[in-house]
C-alpha cells in the first residue's frame, strides 16, 4: 500500500462537518469485524487530523484505509472512495 496519513487526511477534508459526524459515528458503531469500534468519548470534538491519528493509532495505516474505504462507501461518498482508490 503506498498511501500516507497525509493522503488519509486529504481524502477527510473532502467531508462538510455533517460529513464528518456521520463518518465519527459509523466508526462507533465497529462496521467491520476485523476493526473494533473506537469509543465515542475517543472521537467527541475532534477534527480531521485527530480523526486520521486515531483510525492509525487503532488499525494501523492499511486498516485505516480499510476502514475509511468502507465508510465512505456506505455513506454513498463514492467520489472520495474513488479518489482513495486511486491512492491505493
Amino acid at each position: 500500500m503506498v498511501i500516507s496519513s497525509a493522503q488519509l487526511l486529504n481524502i477527510m477534508e473532502d467531508l462538510d462537518s455533517d460529513g464528518l459526524k456521520r463518518f465519527q459515528w459509523f466508526l462507533t458503531q465497529g462496521v467491520l469485524n476485523d476493526y473494533p469500534p473506537i469509543p465515542k468519548s475517543l472521537l467527541e470534538n475532534r477534527d480531521r487530523m485527530d480523526t486520521v491519528d486515531k483510525m492509525v493509532q487503532s488499525y494501523r495505516l492499511d486498516g485505516a484505509v480499510t476502514i475509511t474505504l468502507k465508510i465512505l462507501e456506505k455513506m454513498n461518498q463514492n467520489s472520495l472512495a474513488g479518489k482513495l482508490k486511486k491512492y491505493i
